[in-house]
C-alpha cells in the first residue's frame, strides 16, 4: 500500500500528546506489510548526568529484534528490570531511536505524530506524574469529577463512553483526588480506550484492579482484537485466564528477546497443555525464569572462580558448589541452545522451530521444596 505523507517531527509523545479537542484521527496509512511492529537489532540505555557514568554504560535492551503482525495479542513477559517497560516505551513513542530500528504500522515510532492517533501506551504510572515541587499529578489527582477529564474525547465517542463506563463500573461523579488507585486505574482505562486505536501497548494495566473487573477489561480487548483486527501487547506478571487470551508471546532475558513466538507453536507450552499441567502458562514461564536465573548462577561462580584463581585467593568453604549454590540444572539451562532473537511467525506463512526449555526438570515443585528436618 502506497504510504501517505505523514507529518514528522521531534516526538511523538504517546497519548500524552493529545491537543484538546483532538479527536478525528489524522491521515494516515500504513505501508509495513504484514508487520505492525518491527524492532531490529535495538539496544537502548537511559542516559544520565556525568556522575553516573557506570548507569550510562548499562544497555537496557541489547540488539533486540522483534516484530508482530497484525492481529496478534502478544503477552510480553520476563524478570523485572529485563526491559518490557522500556519496549513498551520505545514502540509508544516515548524515547529517541533511529528511524528505522522501531517502527510501528512502518512508521519510526518516535518521529512520527500522526501515530499517536493510532496507537495507545497505557502505562502503570499514569495518574502517579508528579509535577515539579508538588507531589501529585494534574489533573489525575486533582478535585475534578471524571466526567470532565478529556471532554471532547468523551464527546467524541458518547456510545464507546457509555459502554466502557458500563464495563468498567466508572462513575462520572467521581471526583479524582477521592478515588482508590484500582478506581483511579479504571478511569484511565476508560479515558484511554476512548478512541479506537489500531495498536494498544499495555504496560501492568491490570495490577490495580479487582479480579472481576480485570476480566471484563481482557474480554474486552479480546473483542477489540478480533473484531477490529488490532494489535495488543501486554507486558505483566499475573498470568491467570491468558493461556487461551494470548496468542504470541515474547520472553525478554537480560535485555534480549531469547524465546517465544505463536504460542500454539512453543513447545514448552504445548507439552505442558498435552500433559495436563495445571496453568500451563505460568508453568512455561516460570521455567524459563528459573532456567535463566540459574544459568546466571552458573556464570558468576565460574566469573568469580577464575577471579579467585588470578588472585590466588583460596575457595569459599565448601568448595564450588558453596558459591554457586548448588547449581541444580543451571549447566543444562546455560548450555541451552537459545537464538540471539526471533522474528514472530506470521499465521499464514506457518512458524519455524522455536527453542524449547532444556533446563526446567518435572516437578517444578521439588526446586523450591523446603529440605526435610
Amino acid at each position: 500500500m502506497a504510504a501517505s505523507d505523514v507529518a514528522m517531527s521531534g516526538g511523538a509523545g504517546g497519548d500524552d500528546a493529545d491537543p484538546a479537542g483532538a479527536v478525528a484521527p489524522a491521515p494516515f496509512s500504513v505501508d509495513s506489510g504484514d508487520d505492525v511492529v518491527a524492532v531490529t537489532d535495538l539496544t537502548f540505555a537511559y542516559k544520565g548526568g556525568s556522575s553516573l557514568s557506570a548507569y550510562d554504560s548499562h544497555n537496557v535492551l541489547n540488539g533486540v529484534t522483534f516484530r508482530l503482525p497484525r492481529g496478534a495479542r502478544c503477552l510480553l513477559v520476563g524478570d523485572n528490570g529485563c526491559g518490557k517497560s522500556t519496549l513498551l516505551r520505545l514502540l509508544g513513542g516515548k524515547h529517541i531511536h533511529d528511524a528505522a530500528k522501531v517502527t510501528v504500522l512502518g512508521k519510526p515510532s518516535f518521529h512520527t505524530t500522526a501515530l499517536n492517533h493510532h496507537r495507545v501506551l497505557m502505562a502503570s504510572d499514569w495518574g502517579r506524574r508528579t509535577v515539579a515541587f508538588q507531589g501529585y499529578g494534574m489533573a489525575h489527582q486533582a478535585d475534578i469529577a471524571v466526567g470532565e477529564l478529556m471532554r471532547d474525547l468523551q464527546e467524541g465517542w458518547p456510545e464507546r463512553r457509555d459502554q466502557l463506563v458500563r464495563l468498567l463500573g466508572v462513575d462520572l461523579t467521581w471526583r479524582m483526588h477521592q478515588v482508590s488507585d484500582g478506581q483511579r486505574r479504571r478511569v484511565q482505562i476508560m479515558l484511554q480506550l476512548l478512541r479506537p486505536c489500531e495498536v494498544y501497548l499495555l504496560d501492568e494495566i491490570t495490577a490495580d484492579l479487582d479480579v472481576l473487573t480485570r476480566a471484563d477489561f481482557l474480554d474486552f480487548m479480546r473483542r477489540e482484537n478480533e473484531e477490529r483486527n488490532t494489535t495488543i501487547i501486554y507486558a505483566t506478571h499475573i498470568f491467570d485466564g491468558l493461556s487461551g487470551w494470548a496468542t504470541h508471546v515474547a520472553y525478554i532475558n537480560d535485555g534480549r528477546v531469547t524465546r517465544g513466538g505463536r504460542l500454539a507453536e512453543v513447545r514448552d507450552f504445548t507439552r505442558r497443555v498435552a500433559e495436563h499441567v495445571h496453568s500451563p502458562l505460568l508453568a512455561t514461564i516460570e521455567g524459563w525464569m528459573r532456567d535463566d536465573r540459574r544459568a546466571r548462577g552458573a556464570a558468576h561462580a565460574a566469573a568469580a572462580k577464575r577471579a579467585r584463581a588470578e588472585s590466588g585467593e583460596a575457595a569459599p568453604e565448601g568448595g564450588e558448589a558453596a558459591a554457586d549454590g548448588g547449581g541444580g540444572s543451571g549447566g543444562d539451562a546455560a548450555a541451552a541452545a537459545v537464538p540471539a532473537d526471533f522474528a514472530v511467525a506470521h499465521p499464514e506463512r506457518g512458524g519455524g522451530a522455536l527453542p524449547d526449555s532444556s533446563g526446567y526438570v518435572a516437578g517444578r515443585l521439588a526446586a523450591v521444596a523446603p529440605a526435610a528436618p
